[in-house]
């Protein structure tokens, strides 16, 4: 690649510096832009399962909210009505493609496990939005034992 030196009145040569790489990434995309034809790999040189917003093909997340012993539900009508309506709302969620595979709470500890499978990220944060006034939550997409043994085996 070619560098050219710009030089403009009072500037240090590390602002040259910078307008140089600037000069020269910009180059870069373009050439890969304009003489690219086929910059995005075709359907059949793509890896099977890699395919985003793939239907039929479900993740599997681990959700795990927290409250405080003075947001807990069970201190108040009004929490577990909240909590109670949460849960009916599985329902929905399960028409929306949600499939709960397991719900535990620690009860003295103030937490919700909740294990679910989704083909997309979306309906799982729709599905919690009931909690997010009193709890705090975090969604981590997960594999199975085998599916990471897979992996780590390649």
């Amino acid at each position: 690649m070619v560098f050219i030196k710009l030089s403009v009145n009072g500037e240090t040569d590390d602002m040259n510096q910078k307008r140089t790489m600037l000069l020269g990434a910009c180059i870069l995309f373009a050439t890969t832009m304009f003489m690219s034809s086929d910059i995005c790999a075709s359907e059949n040189e793509k890896e099977p399962g890699w395919n985003i917003g793939v239907t039929g093909k479900k993740t599997v997340y681990v959700a795990h909210w927290i409250h405080t012993p003075e947001n807990c539900p069970g201190r108040n009508e009004d929490g577990a009505m909240t909590l109670r309506k949460f849960w009916e709302g599985r329902k929905m969620a399960e028409e929306k493609g949600i499939t709960i595979l397991g719900a535990y709470a620690t009860v003295t500890e103030h937490d919700f496990f909740i294990i679910l499978e989704a083909s997309d990220f979306s309906s799982v944060v729709e599905f919690f939005l009931p909690l997010v006034p009193s709890q705090t939550g975090k969604i981590v997409p997960v594999l199975t034992m085998d599916e990471c043994l897979r992996m780590v085996s390649r």
